[in-house]
């Protein structure tokens, strides 16, 4: 059967408004052009130590009675305002800046001058990421790595609700005591060799609302496709009743 144009053209129409809302949230369109085994941020990040850190340190041998001085109980600690933790026996340390693994190789290294064979463990007690906006469920969350994505983060916020914007994400971080903001497109690949892929530790994410929000509070883009295609079904009869 042969599909009279005028016809063809109201279908035409209704597609290509589908199309352009689906462009608006869908993730990563152009994820097919980047090369995913190059993406070394993703594997060499490390979050580093900062002021208000809670480092949770555990220092461990065979015989448990020798390294019994160089835990505390808890053994919780704090980085002060000038980047130190008051640590058994060595008293304060300076751990701003440094890795969860670059402060546990300098005690191993250092405790077992008068241990044999201790093992550290270090670990971040307040790893914690604020996500606010367009999410379902906003909220402070604590995170369950050291190499949470922004990804993830908003996957544990039930991902955006579709009255978020995907191509304005912000990100506000402290970097040196002062306060920085990073704007995100999740529409496109670049974010996953971003230094701002992983998260840090404080860090909040906020989900801009788009134009088209409804008085009630509810997103109206939810709506927007079904209204999209409607739109283009009423064009395509009128086209055919009225010719």
């Amino acid at each position: 059967m042969k599909i009279p144009s005028k016809l063809f053209i109201g279908i035409l129409i209704t597609t290509l408004l589908s199309s352009c809302s689906s462009k608006k949230v869908v993730y990563f369109q152009d994820i097919d052009k980047i090369d995913m085994k190059n993406l070394t941020a993703y594997h060499n990040y490390e979050p580093k130590i900062k002021k208000d850190d809670m480092i949770g340190i555990i220092v461990s041998a065979p015989n448990k009675e020798v390294v019994a001085p160089y835990n505390n109980d808890p053994m919780v600690y704090m980085v002060d305002i000038d980047g130190y933790i008051a640590f058994p026996v060595f008293g304060k340390i300076k751990v701003e800046g440094l890795t969860l693994r670059e402060l546990s190789n300098w005690l191993t290294d250092t405790i077992s001058k008068d241990v044999k064979n201790p093992i550290v463990n270090a670990s971040f007690m307040n790893y914690k990421v604020t996500i606010l906006g367009e999410v379902r469920t906003p909220g402070t969350y604590v995170m369950p790595s050291q190499k949470t994505t922004i990804l993830q983060a908003l996957g544990m916020a039930g991902d955006l609700t579709l009255g978020g914007k995907r191509d304005d994400v912000l990100l506000i971080r402290e970097i040196d005591g002062n306060y920085k903001h990073i704007r995100i497109d999740l529409r496109k690949s670049d974010i996953l060799s971003s230094p701002y892929f992983h998260l840090c530790q404080n860090d909040v994410i906020y989900v801009a609302p788009t134009s088209s929000r409804t008085f009630s509070g509810s997103s109206q883009s939810t709506i927007i496709p079904l209204v999209a295609s409607s739109l283009g079904l009423v064009i395509s009869m009128a086209v055919l009743i009225f010719n």
